[in-house]
């Protein structure tokens, strides 16, 4: 018996104190390298630890059940796991979603755990949601599970995630994002789970970059459904698969299905073919695929489509012409700007011509412009087509400087709003006279150039004491800067914020960056409110607050928060913090939060490389806002004009924008990167409510 209680000894010091075997961990494209945790020893202080979670988990309180799921997973025993794993059991302590949340979350850390693995793939999977009625929450709980195993990177982890890439619906879409968040460095077991592909796990294979997937990708196209075949085609080409080109020119010759003949131009393209014009052009002579055509003129430069552009151009709808006209403007040739040109001076295409003029990197495309300078029927729309190319190509319109004295003289104020503007960029010495001298709507035009520091001031020392509601709202986006929205009294930012108009958002981050115990009830009112641009605002704003209670009410909103630019803005302000405590929430996010933006945006935060404020940078929004017929009057108000609109930048502000009285809204000076655009009619936005 002696032996045998040494024996069992020694060999429970061999599990103990063995080194675990490393899995990989990929954040971004680098491979990082973590050990899994291996059981832990029982020992009093964990069997009081599960005791304590035990008698939590029976609380009736949420808070108090997902301390008792964190603390189980803490212990990190076979024991405290077997519990947590049975909370989710019918009538387990996991009653709710954000319970079920929060489990996951906790089991997380134990992915590599033969029990904990197989429940994570059934969460994964979505058993355990309820589908006839499915809560925003539950698409975290999966993409939680997905990334957790991911992260694992052993083998039985692997080929779930590549079998559950071959399942229909968004079952693949969540197993693709996290093995494109965590690269596999062993392909094998992905390649075996998918055995029968589908359109989504090739695509995958081609994102993924990984020239092991070739042999899969090559039988897809020999053997799967056609629109498999034909996306396993086009995921070959990105991996520099020459072979494809043959067959993309067999299928453009042989083929008459739409997504066989886009894929070939897709592939000709990717590849630099010579032919791959004329490929993009015979789609765009088909109607079933004249769609991908104008997607593909819109990325790269195809002359062969100018002639067939033009044709459709001359009698397109409004809504059709703008694509139209920006791939026109990005053929290149001679033709499709001597067609432009003739679209400048008509009323109707003034603006879409000029746009697509200003974008073009062909030196023609200036030429068109320096004309246009000169006339007065197009100066107009020529100087904000020459402001866009300036910001964009670097490239100043010869004939601008006489122009802009032209228009400083003009009678029509869309000319003279167009020279304020155009004057803020370009000569800013001359900004205390304009605004001494604007009129209303020299003064929204000149509030579009607000992310210049020096027009951001200006307009805070205007809003402070700006009596008129409709100019306060067109002043206010001078509190991008948060250095010139400290001139604004927390009266008029609260009359803003009251508003519910499009100056809300900001004043709102403004509000917050100033918290105090006076104002903290109504930024945690603000927090909790229906409308997603409010929370992620008072969320950008807390990132600067004085107050180191701030740190938890940002911590406290990420858990359930589903919407992804509100966990993005919150993320970006834990970022600015700089209490330790912020990494655990940045870690959580890094590591499982099913939005790639914010996993980016954590692991920077963890770095210490937090994105900065916007900067002016080289991109521009124009928009032609017309009247809207029919509108209801509670989205339109008493005019059915809209003049107003939120541009939302890639770093999550909002900025308010009001157009010319020509229905031009020029946005100049804007950060790289995506943004979203929010219309309202005359300066409203929806009324936000809280959230029960």
């Amino acid at each position: 018996m002696t032996r045998i209680r040494r024996l069992f000894r020694g060999v429970l010091l061999v599990l103990v104190l063995a080194p675990p075997a490393a899995a990989q961990v990929t954040g971004g494209r680098g491979a990082l390298r973590v050990a899994p945790p291996g059981l832990r020893r029982s020992t009093l202080r964990t069997h009081l630890g599960i005791a304590v979670a035990e008698a939590l988990l029976k609380e009736q309180s949420a808070e108090q059940r997902q301390r008792g799921f964190e603390r189980l997973a803490s212990v990190g025993t076979a024991q405290a796991l077997d519990l947590l794993l049975k909370s989710f059991e019918t009538g387990g302590a996991a009653r709710s979603a954000q319970d079920r949340l929060i489990a996951v979350r906790a089991l997380a850390a134990h992915a590599s755990r033969p029990a904990v693995r197989e429940f994570l793939v059934r969460v994964m999977v979505g058993v355990g949601s309820n589908p006839g009625r499915s809560e925003a929450i539950d698409g975290l709980i999966e993409a939680s599970a997905a990334l957790a195993l991911a992260r694992t990177g052993d083998e039985a982890a692997l080929t779930a995630l590549g079998k559950a890439l071959c399942q229909p619906g968004h079952m693949a879409e969540t197993a693709s994002d996290a093995l494109l968040a965590f690269p596999p460095r062993d392909l094998r077991p992905v390649v075996l789970g998918a055995r029968t592909p589908t359109r989504t796990a090739v695509a995958f294979f081609g994102a993924l970059g990984d020239p092991r997937a070739i042999p899969l990708l090559r039988q897809s196209v020999e053997s799967a459904p056609g629109d498999v075949r034909a996306e396993a085609a086009v995921s070959l080409s990105r991996l520099g698969d020459q072979d494809t080109l043959d067959l993309a020119r067999h299928w453009l010759a042989h083929e008459r299905g739409a997504e066989f003949r886009s894929a070939a131009a897709r592939i000709l393209l990717e590849l630099h073919a010579s032919d791959a014009g004329q490929s993009v052009a015979s789609l765009f002579d088909d109607e079933a695929t004249r769609k991908i055509a104008l997607e593909l003129g819109n990325r790269a430069v195809v002359s062969e489509l100018s002639t067939p552009l033009i044709r459709a151009a001359s009698s397109a709808s409004a809504a059709e012409q703008e694509t139209l006209f920006t791939a026109l403007g990005l053929s290149g040739t001679r033709a499709a700007f001597s067609f432009l040109e003739g679209a400048l001076g008509t009323r109707e295409t003034s603006s879409l011509a000029a746009f697509a003029l200003a974008r073009a990197p062909a030196s023609d495309a200036e030429a068109v412009l320096e004309r246009a300078l000169q006339q007065t029927k197009t100066r107009r729309a020529a100087v904000r087509a020459s402001v866009v190319r300036a910001l964009a190509l670097g490239r100043t319109t010869s004939g601008l400087s006489r122009a802009l004295r032209e228009l400083s003289v003009a009678r029509d104020p869309s000319d003279r709003a167009t020279f304020v503007q155009a004057s803020a960029l370009f000569s800013r010495s001359e900004l205390p006279a304009l605004l001494k001298q604007a009129s209303s709507v020299e003064l929204r035009a000149l509030a579009r150039c607000a992310l210049l520091p020096e027009v951001s001031r200006t307009l805070a020392v205007r809003l402070a004491s700006e009596p008129r509601p409709e100019l306060r709202e067109a002043l206010a986006i001078g509190l991008t800067s948060l250095e010139s929205a400290e001139l604004v009294p927390s009266d008029v930012l609260l009359d803003l914020v009251e508003a519910r108009g499009l100056a809300a958002p900001l004043a709102a981050r403004a509000l917050a960056a100033r918290d105090s115990r006076s104002l903290r009830p109504k930024l945690l009112s603000l927090l909790s409110s229906d409308d997603a641009l409010l929370r992620s605002h008072v969320a950008l704003g807390l990132g600067y607050s004085s107050e180191s209670s701030a740190l938890g009410v940002l911590s406290g909103a990420y858990r359930f928060e589903t919407d992804a630019g509100v966990r993005l803005a919150i993320v970006r302000a834990l970022g600015i913090r700089r209490e330790p405590a912020r990494e655990r929430t940045l870690r959580l996010a890094r590591d499982l939060d099913g939005s790639l933006a914010v996993r980016q945006a954590a692991t920077l935060a963890l770095a210490d490389a937090a994105a900065a404020a916007d900067p002016p940078g080289p991109e521009s929004v124009w928009l032609e806002l017309r009247t809207v017929e029919g509108a209801a009057p509670e989205a339109s108000g008493p005019s059915s004009t809209i003049r107003g609109a939120l541009v939302v930048t890639a770093s999550g502000l909002a900025l308010p924008v009001f157009a010319d009285p020509d229905g031009v809204l020029l946005l100049p000076a804007l950060p790289s990167g995506p943004f979203e655009l929010r219309l309202a009619a005359e300066a409203r936005t929806d009324n936000a409510r809280n959230r029960p």
